[in-house]
């Protein structure tokens, strides 16, 4: 009987077989061992119930909310899950009022959701406030403002400020900053929330002012026209109305408010709700022959109350507006989708901190736990990092986030010039002399610091040249402000060197190209700034990469809470044309552009600054600043074959050598050493185009695999020689034989390696 042995004593193609089955296996068993990026796996999934109005006017505010919290359910899936667990949305349609919300939270609490993201409005996360409070499941609202939607319910967090400080924040703009000393009022009558926002607003404004008439408005469609018209008619005969406050949240009732009101040819300045706040509602507009023939014609200086600005927006909040936008063709999301994106934060860090089971018995546990996971995040040193700014609850389960305020212009949601931030420790100053001189306001026992606004644009002229560390760069930079120049005393803290002037300073503020005022006062300064910037690049892509290069400012000598710059979405005609984008790039021969971006940026000191006054106080101060962000993209096609192709004739030629004779020892050894040694001065020459970093990039991956392969054939040699002395010609010729299959396996692995990381980065 023929035994294994035999067989493949006499069997020379089961011997080729067997080779083959074994380098595969090899090469398979390494393939499986390379890093993967992590995905959820099949693990049960963490339900999240979402609860949005889908239908009805405020549908498009509803999906916008979905599509956000998806965003970022999304995000957290690729990248492994909550513990392995993928979340899973459980989505509801609350029609946006108390008895939706109410029917809907009777379904939620049923199923095995362990927290809850809704509702947009007051009156309906308060109507579903109690079921949630009942069954001890945790809620997040990211919009409603009525302080009962969290008070004495312990399972309801809100990531927004809250009636009292939107009225007070309002009244004292509408006063301090418009000079308005009378003022009228508008309300839903159906919305209790907008009922007692309106006495909020009332009694806020009279503190210091008149509140000259309160209307309620009819919205039920077949009394809302005569409703308006009684209304217009009255604000009309009214010979000093003030500011008009319009605390509508529906916006199809908003938007006949406004079309009467214009229609009708009053002038009168109105200040919206936050619910507003969207440049979707400015749009609703374009079916008027008005808006077709003067653009911006219903809505053009209106001023609204918002928990998100873009244009004041810093890094985190821009990236999430190109990540909606790439994912929903174009569309910019409002603060409803920032909000909300931000609560699925808070509810995937607190999914995270609780050692969940994820059964059906374990439902009533696991909630409690997600309960005490968001409790816990209860202050700034244990906050979040969110769109906003911090992320965290204070005592009443609300936000401390601030109240900003904007304007409506050629359908764009804009910053107005001035703001106000809360003052969290108002006895650490000197409030007698601050208020005396304008820097803080008070209402009632709250103090605020006067923001000012300026309007601030980086246009590129010409990216001249990528270095190792640095890039040179050639653009204009202007800003638009109201009172001194301090906002012009900026510094570059990343600047090398003025390309143009080695001895001058790259940026001098007394220096501008233009200096003016134009309308409404407002200052306007424009600089031409040419220089080389440093630059923290990563290269563990390498030649497979793309870069973020960053020119950013900040101004040393006022904090944050003082000044802001936000980005002049107009003056930089802002979304730009893609050609238009491209051109500063076009000289980059190695370079493709990919994306820009604009964001508001600050940088924190904790110095003394030898200030006795400060040795014990552990206070931060932050300076504010602004930030243009480009990304390109290595030509990694241009680089590989300008650069690799040495490489691949070198180890064709070092794969030659298995086909050498057996008795050319000499050859077979010293052309894959030749070959070895010249490898290492290409990985020299290409570790000179590099600065010094700590880290194995991804070209020297292939270098490496390159020297292993370099290796086999000096082994496969050096082995046979000993065995073929020894008598085992049949084996050395079995030995090398196996080496011509490993080699080409071991290159085939190589290339599915990098194919699957990187094929998606070559284009």
């Amino acid at each position: 009987m023929q035994t294994v042995s035999d067989f493949f004593k006499t069997n020379r193609l089961a011997k080729f077989i067997a080779i083959a089955l074994a380098a595969m296996f090899l090469v398979i068993t390494i393939a499986l061992l390379m890093p993967r990026s992590p995905k959820a796996d099949n693990a049960i999934a963490i339900p999240i119930a979402v609860a949005a109005p889908l239908t009805g006017s405020g549908a498009s505010g509803g999906q916008e909310m979905v599509d956000s919290i998806q965003l970022y359910a999304d995000i957290v899936n690729r990248e492994g899950g909550i513990n392995g667990h993928p979340i899973k949305l459980l989505t509801y349609d609350d029609k946006g009022s108390a008895d939706g919300a109410q029917q809907v939270a009777q379904e939620i609490v049923k199923t095995q959701a362990l927290i809850v993201l809704g509702h947009r409005t007051s009156d309906a996360s308060i109507a579903a406030g109690s079921i949630y409070q009942d069954n001890k499941l945790s809620a997040i609202t990211g919009t409603a403002n009525n302080e009962k939607v969290t008070a004495d319910r312990p399972y309801y967090f809100r990531m927004v400020y809250t009636n009292s400080t939107l009225a007070s924040v309002l009244s004292i703009y509408a006063q301090q900053v418009l000079q308005f000393k009378t003022a009228t009022i508008v309300y839903d009558n159906a919305s209790k929330n907008e009922q007692v926002q309106s006495e909020r607003i009332k009694t806020a404004f009279g503190a210091n002012g008149t509140v000259k008439k309160t209307w309620a408005l009819d919205s039920d469609p077949n009394n809302r026209k005569q409703s308006i018209q009684q209304i217009l008619n009255e604000l009309a005969a009214e010979p000093d109305p003030g500011i008009l406050f319009l605390t509508l949240t529906k916006e199809d009732v908003a938007e006949d408010f406004l079309v009467a009101l214009k229609q009708r040819g009053l002038k009168t300045p109105v200040l919206g709700d936050q619910a507003l706040s969207r440049e979707a509602f400015a749009k609703r507009f374009d079916k008027y022959d008005e808006e077709k023939k003067d653009p911006g014609f219903f809505t053009d200086g209106m001023y609204v109350a918002s928990p998100l600005l873009f244009d004041s927006a810093g890094a985190d909040a821009q990236e999430f507006v190109n990540a909606y936008q790439k994912t929903h063709d174009g569309k910019l999301p409002s603060y409803l989708g920032g909000k909300f994106y931000e609560a699925a934060i808070a509810a995937v860090d607190a999914l995270r901190k609780s050692d969940l089971q994820i059964t059906p018995a374990s439902v009533s546990k696991d909630r409690e736990l997600v309960n005490t996971a968001l409790s816990s995040l209860n202050s700034r040193k244990v906050a979040l990092r969110g769109l906003t700014g911090p992320i965290y609850f204070n005592a009443n389960r609300d936000s401390d986030q601030p109240v900003r305020v904007a304007q409506f212009q050629d359908y764009k949601l804009l910053s107005a010039s001035q703001q106000f931030t809360t003052i969290a420790n108002p006895k650490s100053l000197n409030l007698p002399a601050e208020l005396q001189a304008g820097n803080i306001v008070q209402a009632g026992d709250q103090f605020f610091w006067r923001q000012r606004v300026v309007y601030t644009g980086i246009d590129l002229n010409k990216l001249n040249r990528i270095d190792k560390a640095s890039f040179t760069t050639d653009f204009y930079i202007w800003f638009r402000f109201n009172g001194n120049d301090d906002p012009v005393q900026i510094q570059f803290p990343d600047a090398l060197a003025n390309s143009v002037n080695p001895t001058a300073p790259i940026f001098d503020p007394k220096a501008p190209l233009k200096a003016q005022t134009v309308g409404n006062g407002i200052n306007y300064r424009l600089y031409r700034v040419r220089g080389e910037f440093r630059n923290a690049f990563d290269f563990r892509d390498y030649p497979f990469d793309s870069q973020n290069l960053t020119l950013r400012f900040d101004n040393p000598n006022l904090s944050s809470d003082r000044l802001v710059y936000v980005i002049d979405t107009l003056g930089l005609k802002l979304p730009k044309p893609d050609a238009i984008q491209r051109k500063p790039f076009q000289g980059l021969q190695l370079w493709d552009f990919k994306e820009m971006s604009y964001f508001q940026d600050t940088s924190r000191s904790s110095s003394t600054q030898g200030d006795p006054d400060l040795f014990q106080s552990t206070t931060q101060v932050d300076y504010p600043g602004f930030s243009v962000r480009m990304t390109l993209k290595r030509k990694t096609l241009v680089f590989l074959a300008k650069n690799l192709l040495p490489l691949i004739l070198l180890a064709l030629l070092t794969y030659c050598a298995l086909f050498f004779p057996y008795n050319m020892f000499v050859p077979r050894t010293m052309a894959p050493a030749s070959a070895l040694l010249s490898g290492i001065v290409l990985l020299l020459s290409f570790n000179n185009q590099l600065p010094e970093v700590g880290y194995t990039v991804a070209l020297e991956y292939i270098f490496y695999t390159y020297f292993g392969l370099c290796l086999i054939p000096i082994i496969v040699t050096a082995i046979g020689a000993k065995l073929e002395k020894e008598g085992y010609k049949r084996a050395f010729k079995y030995l090398n034989i196996s080496a011509r299959i490993l080699y080409p396996m071991i290159l085939i692995a190589l290339i599915w390696f990098y194919a699957v990381n990187y094929g998606s980065k070559l284009f």
